[in-house]
C-alpha cells in the first residue's frame, strides 16, 4: 500500500470519526441522558478538553457566560464534533513527528562518534 493511497484512506477514516463523533452527539442530545453519552464523550477525549481549556472557557471569560446555549442537542453535537476533530489534529500532529524522526534519526547515527 503506498503512502498517497494509505493517507487517502486515514482522510477518509478521520472524516467518517468525526462525523460519526457528530451525529452521535446529535443524537444524544436531542434524545435526553443515555449511556451512550459517556462512551461519545470518552471517545472525544482528549480533543474535548484541550477545546474547553484553550478556546471555550477564554471565550466565556471574555464574553460572559448567560447560561443560554443553542440547545441541548446543538451543543453536543458540536462539543462532540470539534473534539474529535481536535482529536484528529493530534494523531496528525503525532504521526508527522514520528516520520520527521524517523527520516533524521540514520543521519544522526552516522554523525555520532564513538566512546572512547
Amino acid at each position: 500500500m503506498s503512502r498517497t493511497r494509505c493517507s487517502r484512506a486515514a482522510r477518509i477514516l478521520a472524516l467518517v470519526y468525526v462525523a460519526a463523533m457528530t451525529a452521535g452527539g446529535f443524537a444524544t442530545g436531542a434524545l435526553g441522558p443515555s449511556p451512550v453519552d459517556s462512551l461519545l464523550s470518552g471517545l472525544a477525549q482528549p480533543g474535548l478538553n484541550v477545546l474547553y481549556v484553550f478556546v471555550l472557557m477564554p471565550l466565556a471569560a471574555l464574553l460572559g457566560d448567560s447560561g443560554e446555549g443553542a440547545g441541548e442537542a446543538a451543543g453536543t453535537a458540536l462539543a462532540c464534533g470539534l473534539g474529535a476533530a481536535v482529536n484528529v489534529l493530534l494523531l496528525w500532529t503525532v504521526v508527522r513527528f514520528a516520520r520527521a524522526v524517523g527520516a533524521e534519526l540514520p543521519a544522526c547515527r552516522k554523525r555520532r562518534t564513538p566512546l572512547r
